[in-house]
């Protein structure tokens, strides 16, 4: 099995052509992530096309900027960061989006994909699937963006510390006592 934190030879590759000013390379790289972006996106914002003008946004800056963006071999990593960091200045700027808590990360649907096929290979109990799912709904929004990103983007600490702009130390604290909290809650 792949490891999903290693650099992905591929992305650096379509990566490097896009930068190039590839459009077709830039198109695969659009095909290829926006539906992790989106559910990424839809956990912060329950406005829908919201989310997605905002990733056609950072679409659009990337293609503007190509030239003097850096090198990376973790495409997804940096896109889902970027789009946060979008989703969150631009409610910034939307005088509409009063809501403090719209922009939270949202547990909506969370439990429903992965997690399933993670429990099955632990216990194969549907009462224990339907809990799991009940638990993960009542943690903090910070807990559930933890959970997102390490279960279901599959990123390793380091990556969510940079996505969550928090320490590589205070992932592995948050990580551990959420999966802690679940398993005493189950």
């Amino acid at each position: 099995m792949p490891n999903p934190t290693a650099p992905n030879t591929d992305d650096s590759e379509l990566w490097n052509a896009f930068r190039a000013g590839d459009d077709i390379a830039f198109g695969e790289i659009a095909r290829q992530y926006y539906r992790s972006l989106f559910s990424y996106g839809v956990k912060f914002s329950k406005d829908r096309e919201f989310v997605k003008d905002c990733i056609q946004d950072l679409f659009l800056e990337l293609w503007a900027k190509r030239e003097t963006i850096g090198d990376t071999g973790f495409v997804k990593f940096y896109l889902l960061k970027s789009l946060r960091r979008k989703i969150h200045r631009e409610s910034l700027r939307q005088p509409w989006m009063t809501d403090e808590d719209d922009m939270d990360f949202e547990a909506e649907n969370l439990g429903e994909i992965s997690i399933e096929q993670q429990i099955i290979e632990i216990e194969t109990s549907e009462a224990m699937l339907k809990m799991l799912n009940q638990q993960i709904t009542l943690l903090t929004k910070r807990q559930q963006e933890i959970i997102y990103l390490r279960f279901f983007e599959n990123l390793d600490n380091e990556s969510i510390a940079q996505v969550m702009s928090i320490s590589k130390q205070s992932v592995a604290n948050l990580l551990y006592r959420t999966i802690q909290e679940l398993k005493d809650k189950l």
